[in-house]
């Protein structure tokens, strides 16, 4: 989401972009950091070999030995669930105690940075180690942050995972506890309409609206397509299947957002045995866990661009990922199968993608229907309303990008015109 802004800093001016990472492989990246690879000379640095002595990246190793001993446990579901509480709570206690050590090295960080630089994190990821402790250390700093989007909420319904928050749960007030103060950045940069839905969801907690200014979404544009297509991918193909066939790309979510797993899976195993379909699915790269290929006739995408299986695409099946925007930009009609979660999609609102109810429906309209037929389904001018309402706000890739530039680097804020509230 962010490539678009450090596409334009590098081109039009003269200022200085250093790229951090705090994991050494970030899956979903390659085409992106290739594209700054060649684009601009920048390559990735990883956080912790830049900042910290020997002493600490002990320290740091002790710290992810207690993380995946955690996720561990939580994936065991043991049964003695109150033994286990405890336990889990004690090793928290650990955990937070070695992020507290780390904060020196980071603080060193911080006081080599200028009052006129920004600091930039994704939005919500200052709530974890180690973005906290940046965001944390350079407040004290008088140093700005900025939290950019990684994502486009997509949902009307505010409570997307389902899972009602108890705010006077012991165990959460515990969890408070331990993990100390909630620092929030200078400014939250998001795109139009996540004010009022994605940053009061159940997903985030956020306290501080004030903060977050609506800017159109640069990663979403015709023309940031356009140039990634030609820069990187050098007008490139996917090729996949029998040309004579119906190519359909089925965009995996994230199980936790609402998902019923069972029609999920069977959905997926249906589908690659359509005879008339090129059938290629797309996973996420922080959803459902693929490992039954055995049973699926289709192509698994994980190495391919999303960009390119959009173009490749006759129809796109979409169920929540923001990928859905990427199909609409190239005119690949979506269907949207209401059967496997319970969330209410954004595109299902302005009534310009498919809807099937159950997985029948999803057949039918697959097999009894030409990629012309299905074409004719999707009211091109709502489309375009929806566009310009949500992502270009009718304003150019100029004026889009000095926006963004002008709200990161001098603090300017120009709110767009806020859509229609959902309903």
């Amino acid at each position: 989401m962010i490539l678009p802004f450090i596409d334009y800093v590098l081109t039009k001016y003269d200022d200085k972009v250093v790229l951090y990472s705090t994991e050494k492989n970030i899956p979903g990246t390659d085409y992106h950091l290739e594209f700054l690879r060649t684009q601009h000379h920048l390559k990735p640095k990883y956080f912790f070999d830049e900042q910290c002595f020997r002493k600490y990246k002990n320290v740091l190793g002790f710290r992810d030995r207690i993380i995946r001993f955690l996720k561990k446990r939580k994936a065991e579901k043991k049964r003695i669930r109150y033994i286990s509480y405890i336990f889990s709570i004690i090793i928290l206690i650990i955990k937070r105690v070695s992020e507290y050590f780390l904060e020196i090295p980071i603080g060193r960080f911080a006081d080599k940075q200028n009052y006129s630089d920004k600091i930039m994190v994704t939005t919500f990821s200052e709530g974890a180690f180690p973005n906290r402790a940046v965001v944390k250390i350079a407040e004290k700093r008088s140093i700005k942050t900025v939290a950019y989007d990684h994502g486009f909420f997509l949902y009307t319904n505010l409570r997307p995972t389902g899972k009602p928050i108890n705010m006077k749960s012991v165990r959460r007030k515990i969890h408070k506890l331990i993990s100390g103060k909630r620092y929030y950045c200078s400014s939250y940069i998001t795109g139009n309409s996540h004010k009022d839905t994605w940053f009061r969801s159940d997903t985030t907690e956020f306290k501080e609206l004030d903060r977050v200014y609506e800017i159109s979404t640069p990663r979403y544009t015709k023309e940031w397509v356009r140039i990634f297509r030609e820069r990187l991918m050098n007008n490139n193909q996917f090729i996949y299947g029998d040309e004579n066939k119906l190519n359909v790309v089925f965009f995996l979510s994230r199980q936790h957002l609402n998902v019923n797993e069972m029609e999920f899976i069977n959905t997926l195993q249906k589908l690659s045995k359509i005879d008339n379909i090129n059938f290629v699915y797309k996973p996420h790269t922080r959803g459902f866990d693929v490992n039954d290929e055995c049973t699926i006739n289709g192509f698994n995408a994980s190495n391919v661009n999303s960009i390119l299986l959009s173009e490749w695409a006759d129809v796109g099946i979409v169920f929540g990922s923001s990928i859905g925007l990427q199909l609409l930009l190239d005119n690949v009609p979506i269907i949207v199968p209401l059967y496997i979660h319970f969330n209410t999609y954004i595109i299902e609102k302005y009534k310009i993608c498919i809807t099937a109810n159950s997985l029948d429906d999803l057949i039918t309209i697959l097999s009894d229907n030409t990629k012309e037929d299905i074409v004719k389904l999707i009211d091109n001018r709502k489309k375009e309303k929806f566009l310009n309402k949500f992502l270009d706000a009718n304003k150019s890739y100029k004026q889009i990008m000095k926006e963004y530039y002008e709200a990161v680097v001098d603090m300017k804020f120009v709110q767009c015109e806020l859509p229609a509230s959902y309903e």
